[in-house]
């Protein structure tokens, strides 16, 4: 498969963190994010758990928006993130370490709920519906990753599949269902 994929897989990615789909990423849509969050885990505004994951999401955005220097200030558009993610992530391995990193972090801790070190189904499916992903997907994609049939995600059963979905070219491997359908758009339903 050629690079076309791997664009495809990222610019489905971006649309999924554009939650009001404006076409670019702004802190209005990680803000969202941390309220549609703090609502679906039911924790109290300015606790603790909230302060933790506003934290996450600021200091996602703040890292892609020092990293990838977009034109508009404080506005990342498709295709410099699609540009970006292609001509440096996935070309450095330093880099893809470190985003690899961030975004796995950002997304397990979150949704990690009860701190056990893993993701139950309950947990992947409450990540399918803050991110307005098509839930349609979610029990293969999970089945997919679920390589034990534990019935949970380890944070290497995660790691794994989110490497997978930023650097594989081979849409049989079952990272690229990690957000789910790549192939359809995210926030459909919404």
């Amino acid at each position: 498969m050629s690079a076309d994929f791997q664009k495809k897989k990222l610019g489905y990615f971006f649309r999924i963190l554009d939650l009001n789909s404006n076409g670019s990423l702004q802190m209005d849509d990680f803000t969202e994010m941390v309220e549609k969050v703090r609502i679906t885990l039911d924790y109290e505004p300015g606790s603790k758990e909230h302060k933790r994951i506003t934290d996450k999401a600021v200091k996602l955005f703040n890292s892609l928006v020092e990293d990838i220097k977009p034109f508009s200030f404080n506005q990342i558009t498709e295709e410099e993130w699609v540009s970006f993610f292609m001509e440096t992530v996935i070309v450095s391995e330093d880099t893809l370490d470190d985003y690899k990193e961030l975004i796995f972090n950002f997304m397990f801790d979150f949704f990690d709920q009860n701190r056990d070190g893993f993701i139950s189904k309950k947990e992947y499916e409450d990540f399918y519906d803050i991110f307005g992903i098509d839930r349609s997907y979610c029990d293969k994609a999970f089945s997919l990753l679920d390589k034990t049939q534990s019935s949970r995600l380890s944070r290497y059963d995660l790691m794994n599949a989110v490497e997978e979905f930023f650097t594989s070219n081979d849409p049989t491997l079952s990272g690229n269902w990690t957000f789910g359908n790549w192939d359809s758009e995210p926030h459909a339903e919404l």
